[in-house]
């Protein structure tokens, strides 16, 4: 009686710590990732270009020392949506004016 109950108790234990076997899908990869990167020297001349055709088409170019950086985030949030540019060229046209 001893032996039906030990194997009663013993018998779901082993049999829950057996090792299960996984099977995975076998996918060939279909992700194609491009990278293009743009040196900060073609952001600037890009900014530069924005500036002189986006800006300076609407109103005369103010000069770049008359505001601070800080000043120039504020105008260009303010005026991106004027403008419209997307916001990697208004970054673009911010490095060319702190850059000046």
């Amino acid at each position: 009686m001893k032996k039906l109950i030990l194997s009663a108790i013993l018998i779901p234990i082993i049999i829950s710590c057996k090792s299960k076997k996984v099977v995975a899908e076998n996918k060939p990869e279909t992700k194609i990732e491009v990278v293009t990167e743009i040196t900060m020297a073609e952001k600037i001349a890009q900014g530069e270009s924005i500036f002189q055709n986006k800006c300076g088409n609407c109103h005369a170019l103010p000069k770049v020392k008359d505001h601070t950086p800080e000043n120039w985030k504020l105008i260009l949030l303010r005026m991106q949506k004027l403008a419209e540019i997307s916001d990697m060229d208004r970054e673009c046209v911010y490095n060319y004016i702190v850059m000046q």
